[in-house]
């Protein structure tokens, strides 16, 4: 299993934590060119290695009626793996008394969210809006 740590959104650790991989064209183009977003708001879940390098993270957005994953990555090598320990521990996190849990999730991913309790509300090309309650 992936060691994964939680920052809020301005936490002066996460900048340098995930900047090698939020300024990467590669990690852009996974990202279908959308950059990146962080605030107040957020809360990052954050794949580590065992040196202690990001390879993978889900930032949620805390609404008052919806906590969104409207990005997310994780690197090729173990990429499923990465994304399941990520949203597994998202999942852990965001229940009972918080908003349900809303994720734009890419077409190639559809399988995974559902595996782990998410239902598809609307589909588009690129994107599944999805939820788990």
């Amino acid at each position: 299993m992936t060691h994964i740590i939680q920052l809020e959104g301005t936490d002066k650790q996460l900048y340098p934590l995930i900047g090698p991989l939020v300024m990467n064209p590669d990690v852009l183009r996974y990202n279908n060119r959308y950059p990146f977003k962080t605030g107040k708001k957020f809360r990052w879940y954050i794949a580590v290695n065992k040196q202690n390098e990001a390879i993978g993270f889900i930032p949620i957005e805390n609404k008052a009626s919806e906590c969104l994953i409207n990005n997310y990555y994780a690197q090729k090598e173990g990429h499923d793996e990465i994304l399941t320990d990520l949203l597994q521990t998202v999942c852990a996190d965001y229940t009972g008394d918080t908003p349900h849990l809303t994720a734009l999730v890419q077409t190639v991913h559809k399988e995974l969210f559902i595996r782990l309790g998410f239902s598809t509300i609307k589909e588009w090309k690129l994107y599944i809006k999805m939820e788990r309650k």
